[in-house]
């Protein structure tokens, strides 16, 4: 039987049910609320501009929608193993759909009046924008939100989020503008930005996102901001490059398509995998020392050490308990995660702060869930794995 730990100081039991959601709920909700109100601005705005042109509006707005699903599908897919909360990822979309374009704008009409447009498109443009779009990662090291962002998969993803936003928004005002140029202006526009680049912006801010996460995954030290700088300036290099070779016609924005953004876009494809196989083994790592502390068992553990199986027990439990039992056993699952995480972090001496706290919170957390979802957690599929309990490193000493 598994021992459940006291309710903390100050805690009545049962009151850290999955106690980092309701963090979240506090930290995000005046920005998202201020974040809304720019975006219906922006929209009206926006709508005022397309009036020009309803149709290329009205055309738009569902082909960039398309164009952004498909890239957002793999910042989702790249986010399985340690989901980030949904009110931070739209927190992030909003920023970039708002905040960014805003200052963007702003700043790059202010600077065009005194250097000139030819300057803006191939040096300031790219610096403003990158600058505004990876501000939200200096968001996301504030308040509650630093607890959620503790690597470099939570970088590309968050960044990411905010360029897909930023995207959306740019996208929908050049192709609606397009049309008021001809037919063929609109078709080259579309295919250029909507079927060979939507991924541009993301793979621009992507840099930015890797320096963060690299360096809120080390040990503190003093040198630790030249990470983010290091891919600011990467971010800005591709991004003025990718707008300087739009000067030399289309054959120059082939020759930096093919030549440098396909292959980047592919290293940073390679990146994004290994980072997410290292989540994978972070948990795999900590589930035989939650196994010996008896928080879960053998047979979940083997079931919580591959997306695979985790996807095929949901399953199983969707069609024997439901909808309810599908979200109990994926409570179960998030809670385990996050503990494995934490405890990682700990180990590798980047834990927060107050992570004794957490890691009580969590332990007391994982045994809430499993109480709750005792019934999905006996509704295994039949071949399930085992994993054997170990010892962390230094028990005992």
């Amino acid at each position: 039987m598994t021992p459940s730990p006291p309710s903390l100081p100050g805690h009545p039991p049962g009151s850290l049910h999955r106690p980092w959601l309701s963090r979240q709920r506090s930290a995000t909700g005046a920005p998202i609320a201020v974040l809304i109100g720019l975006g219906i601005v922006a929209a009206v705005v926006l709508l005022i501009e397309g009036a020009k042109h309803p149709v290329g509006l009205l055309i738009a707005v569902p082909l960039a929608a398309i164009a952004m699903a498909v890239v957002l599908s793999g910042y989702l897919w790249l986010d399985r193993w340690e989901p980030e909360p949904a009110r931070l990822l739209l927190l992030a979309f909003l920023w970039g759909a708002t905040v960014a374009i805003v200052a963007s704008v702003v700043l790059e009409l202010a600077t065009s009046e005194v250097l000139g447009k030819g300057f803006v498109l191939t040096l300031a443009g790219p610096a403003i924008e990158e600058a505004a779009k990876g501000a939200f990662l200096l968001v996301m090291l504030t308040g509650s939100r630093r607890k959620e962002f503790d690597g470099v998969v939570d970088g590309l993803v968050y960044a990411g989020l905010a360029a897909i936003g930023f995207a959306f928004v740019e996208d929908i005002g050049y192709i609606a503008q397009s049309f008021g140029q001809g037919t063929d202006t609109t078709v080259a526009i579309v295919v250029l930005r909507l079927v060979m680049a939507p991924f541009a912006h993301p793979l621009f801010s992507s840099m930015i996102g890797l320096g963060f996460g690299l360096a809120v995954s080390r040990p503190k030290s003093s040198s630790n901001w030249l990470y983010p700088f290091a891919g600011y300036l990467g971010a800005v290099a591709l991004h003025a490059l990718w707008n300087t070779s739009l000067l030399f016609g289309l054959l120059g924005y082939l020759v930096v398509y093919l030549v440098i953004m396909v292959p980047a876009f592919l290293g940073v494809v390679l990146l994004a995998r290994h980072h997410r196989r290292r989540e994978r083994d972070v948990v795999n790592r900590q589930l035989p020392a939650m196994v010996y502390y008896r928080w879960i068992t053998p047979a979940e553990a083997g079931w919580l050490a591959s997306i695979a199986a985790r996807r095929l027990w949901l399953r199983t439990v969707r069609r024997r308990s439901g909808h309810a039992g599908v979200r109990a056993l994926r409570g179960f699952q998030q809670a385990a995660t996050e503990l494995a995480f934490l405890r990682d972090r700990v180990q590798r001496n980047v834990g927060p702060p107050d992570a004794y706290q957490l890691h009580a919170e969590l332990v007391h957390s994982l045994v809430l869930n499993r109480g709750l979802a005792q019934q999905p957690l006996a509704e295994n599929p039949r071949s399930a794995g085992l994993i054997r309990p170990i010892p962390p490193a230094g028990h005992g000493r």
